[in-house]
């Protein structure tokens, strides 16, 4: 059952995704995240939470197009979206008081960094 969970937050990325390419607004960097997302799950990208740390300011918009895991720790407040979500890595979301966005949500946002 988790695994029909998963595959449909896959297609509903890449569903909205498709959608965003065809709008024009900053569609090269959603063809990018469609690229990315749309791999095969055993070649899709996963990232830790220190990789946020490292890389994301507090309050920037951040794109995971893969998996992000719970390795690390954060300590600031970001607002991010991710295909997939480890149950570790939302905990520590939870703590940093970090917001867990949608796709539709973030790509009306302005300014949006992808970590890879």
């Amino acid at each position: 059952m988790e695994r029909d969970i998963e595959k449909n937050s896959v297609r509903i990325w890449l569903t909205e995704l498709g959608k965003a390419q065809q709008t024009g607004k900053n569609s090269g960097i959603w063809r990018y995240i469609y690229n990315l997302a749309s791999k095969p799950r055993r070649k899709r990208i996963a990232v830790n939470m220190s990789k946020l740390q490292k890389y994301a300011a507090a309050g920037e918009n951040i794109v995971v197009p893969g998996k992000l895991l719970g390795t690390g720790s954060l300590d600031k407040s970001i607002n991010i979206t991710a295909v997939e979500y480890s149950s570790g890595a939302l905990a520590k979301l939870r703590k940093a008081k970090c917001t867990v966005v949608a796709l539709p949500e973030m790509m009306k946002k302005e300014r949006v960094k992808i970590i890879i």
